[in-house]
């Protein structure tokens, strides 16, 4: 699968899981790889992995993306390194489940972060780099539950709906600089979001209805190359998402929230 050498691509979340895969699917089609995360241990075995199939192109970036400062500071070390950047993965994310008013503030202000805000800050802080190649690649990880408000989700959905529109609109501003912009949404992925999140009660319908990250990146990647505005993996999730395009909004609110509200633990 290798092709020819490629500039480097900067994966946000890179240490495990979703972000995991698009840095070895993007190394093993010739770009190097900065790998960007909190886990050093992590890091390390995926900038390895990343190694083998990339020739040894691979750098790795220490950072708490929850952190707004830190958030910056990744920024400025990925433009120190002075490497030729062609891409931008924003993969980084996760969920805080339950109502709302029940979880702190620091939780969805962390979330919040991490999901919308740093996305921002990296792709304004990077995109100068990115066009100077002549041509470059945005990857946003979105997600199905941007297409709904979903109770028990409902900052996460919301800042999946940023992360969705923003893309689009940043695709727009764009248009015509050599610079494209992809948002992947893909729906329940095999990875370790449930445990973060406190969603173990939700794995077995996760189980059989998730897609694998490996298929997930190997979507994502390909629309990415290929220019795409945006793309729901596996055909079920496509589908589905379609059907809620269509569907009124308050009929997919509904539909969606009760699969969480279901399953949310009772206190």
């Amino acid at each position: 699968m290798q092709q020819l050498q490629r500039g480097f691509a900067v994966v946000t979340g890179a240490s495990q899981g979703l972000g995991e895969c698009m840095a070895l699917e993007l190394a093993a089609r010739g770009f190097g790889i900065i790998a960007v995360a909190r886990n050093r241990d992590g890091l390390d075995r995926v900038a390895e992995a990343c190694g083998t199939l990339n020739g040894g192109r691979t750098r790795v970036i220490v950072a708490d993306l929850a952190d707004e400062a830190a958030t910056h500071q990744a920024a400025e070390a990925v433009l120190s390194l002075g490497l030729p950047l062609e891409a931008l993965v924003n993969n980084a994310g996760y969920a805080v489940w339950g109502r709302f008013p029940e979880q702190a503030l620091d939780a969805h202000r962390s979330m919040l972060q991490v999901n919308m805000l740093a996305p921002v800050i990296l792709t304004h802080r990077l995109l100068p780099a990115l066009r100077q190649q002549p041509r470059s690649y945005l990857l946003n990880v979105g997600s199905m539950a941007g297409y709904a408000a979903v109770s028990t989700l409902a900052g996460y959905s919301g800042s999946k709906a940023f992360v969705r529109l923003w893309s689009r609109g940043l695709r727009q501003d764009l248009r015509g600089t050599g610079t494209t912009v992809t948002c992947v949404c893909p729906g329940t992925v095999l990875t370790g979001f449930t445990a973060r999140a406190g969603m173990q009660a939700l794995d077995q319908l996760a189980k059989k209805f998730g897609s694998t990250p490996q298929a997930v990146a190997r979507s994502a990647v390909k629309a990415m190359l290929a220019g795409r505005p945006e793309v729901v993996p596996g055909v079920l999730d496509s589908l589905t998402a379609r059907l809620m395009k269509l569907l009124p909004e308050a009929l997919t609110e509904q539909v969606a929230s009760s699969i969480y509200v279901k399953h949310l633990p009772r206190s």
